[in-house]
């Protein structure tokens, strides 16, 4: 179950994504469920795995500002880094480096 407990122990900034949700917290959980289950998680992973970085910086753009507005910070900075290689068109290895993107927001979604 998420709570705010659950949720900072992740390192989640949970005081500046409920003030980014109207200081609702009921609001923000809503949110934060709605957005740990965003398919562009999939369509990043998919991607990735074939190589199309450019639907691949497409989701992981989406997914940057999906986490950044509900203060996500443990995928917001991943994936900050993803988007930036991508968008530069260099050369890594973007599956290694969504693992533990992938690995964190299973158990997030766990919680809700």
């Amino acid at each position: 179950m998420l709570t705010i407990e659950t949720l900072k122990e992740f390192g989640i900034d949970t005081k500046e994504g409920i003030t980014r949700c109207m200081n609702n917290e009921t609001f923000y959980f809503k949110m934060v469920s709605m957005g740990l289950s965003n398919e562009y998680f999939e369509k990043l992973e998919t991607t990735l795995a074939a190589n199309d970085l450019e639907e691949a910086f497409e989701a992981a753009h989406a997914l940057k500002g999906v986490v950044g507005n509900l203060a996500i910070t443990p995928l917001y900075e991943p994936l900050s880094e993803i988007t930036e290689l991508l968008r530069a068109h260099k050369e890594a290895d973007y599956v290694s480096m969504y693992k533990p993107v992938k690995e964190l927001r299973d158990k997030l979604l766990a919680l809700c």
